[in-house]
């Protein structure tokens, strides 16, 4: 290991400890996150010529423990075809939730 790698790692470790890694989030971060993701899923679903289809609440196509999960082939094709923005979408509302609390 060189001299800087030993003096950094200490020096990154002291500011996360200290809170220096989420100081500087600007206020509202989740709720623009949540817009951003909001407006690109409704880009996706309007891309397939289902922009009035409801956006499903999960991204599962399958649950192993009760099996398929009841849809209809709007929601297979959005869970399919917009699955990055679907899963973007998912987690920024469950980041607001927890932030709620």
């Amino acid at each position: 290991m060189t001299a800087r790698r030993s003096l950094v790692i200490p020096a990154l470790l002291a500011c996360g400890l200290a809170g220096c890694a989420t100081g500087g989030m600007p206020e509202g971060w989740a709720e623009d996150r949540l817009a951003k993701a909001e407006a690109e899923m409704n880009l996706c679903k309007q891309g397939l010529g289902l922009g009035a289809a409801p956006t499903p609440t999960t991204a599962a196509l399958y649950d192993p423990a009760t099996g398929a999960v009841a849809q209809d082939a709007a929601q297979v094709k959005i869970k399919t075809l917009c699955g990055r923005q679907l899963h973007e979408l998912l987690d920024a509302q469950r980041v607001v939730k927890e932030l709620q609390r």
